[in-house]
């Protein structure tokens, strides 16, 4: 079986778990749930992931592979 594999900077990957948590935050004090989708854009300019989750979070430039 083969996988996909992302890598996150840092930088990401605390960008991605401050909004995740405000997001559960947010859900907590309207008693309702949400949620979350992760999408990889590619294209011949670049690739990208954006999660979207209450929101969309562009997280920028990634590298990817299918191992």
């Amino acid at each position: 079986m083969k996988k996909i594999s992302i890598e996150l900077s840092d930088e990401q990957y605390e960008k991605m778990k401050a909004h995740q948590k405000n997001v559960v935050e947010i859900n907590a004090e309207s008693d309702s749930l949400s949620g979350c989708s992760i999408k990889l854009c590619c294209c011949e300019l670049g690739d990208w992931l954006e999660i979207e989750m209450n929101g969309v979070l562009n997280l920028g430039d990634v590298n990817w592979k299918i191992e």
